[in-house]
C-alpha cells in the first residue's frame, strides 16, 4: 500500500483536506494501480513563487504550474520512499470548477502520484492510458 506523508501547512486550517480524505486517495490509487509498490509518497502544498521556482529549476520552465512530482523507487527499487509531490494550492483553487477545490486537489495528488509510479501523457497512447485510470480513480474516491 502506499502512504502519502503529507504538509498542509500553508492551507487554510477550515480548507485542509481530511486523514479520511488523504487515506482514500492512497487506498484508491494502490488498488487501482496495477503492481504499484509499496512505499511511501511525499505530498507538500505550497505558494505560486515556490512551484514556479521548482518548475524553473528542475524542468526550465519559469511559469507557475499546478503540480510537479519525483519518482525515486525506479531508480532505487528497495527505497520505501517512492517519490514527492509539490501542488500548488493557489493555482489548484484557481482551476477548480465550481469553486469545487476538493476536487481539483484530489485530481492534481492522483495525477502527482499516477507520474510518481511512472504513469506519463506525453504521447497519445500514454494520455490514452493515464487519464482514463485518473478519472475513475477520482471518481472512486468522490
Amino acid at each position: 500500500m502506499i502512504n502519502l506523508e503529507v504538509n498542509q501547512k500553508l492551507i487554510p486550517q477550515n480548507e485542509r483536506l481530511s486523514e479520511s480524505l488523504i487515506l482514500a486517495v492512497a487506498e484508491k490509487v494502490s488498488a487501482l494501480t496495477p503492481n504499484a509498490p509499496s512505499g511511501e509518497m511525499g505530498l507538500a502544498f505550497v505558494y505560486d513563487e515556490e512551484i514556479q521556482r521548482l518548475n524553473r529549476m528542475y524542468r526550465n520552465k519559469d511559469a507557475v504550474t499546478d503540480v510537479l512530482s519525483w519518482s525515486y523507487f525506479e531508480e532505487d527499487p528497495g527505497s520505501e520512499t517512492l517519490g514527492d509531490i509539490v501542488i500548488s494550492y493557489d493555482q489548484a483553487k484557481r482551476q477548480s470548477n465550481d469553486g469545487d477545490v476538493e476536487l481539483e486537489v484530489v485530481d492534481l495528488i492522483v495525477h502527482g502520484m499516477l507520474h510518481v509510479l511512472g504513469y506519463d501523457h506525453e504521447l497519445p497512447e500514454e494520455a490514452g492510458e493515464m487519464f482514463p485510470l485518473q478519472d475513475k480513480i477520482v471518481a472512486e474516491i468522490l
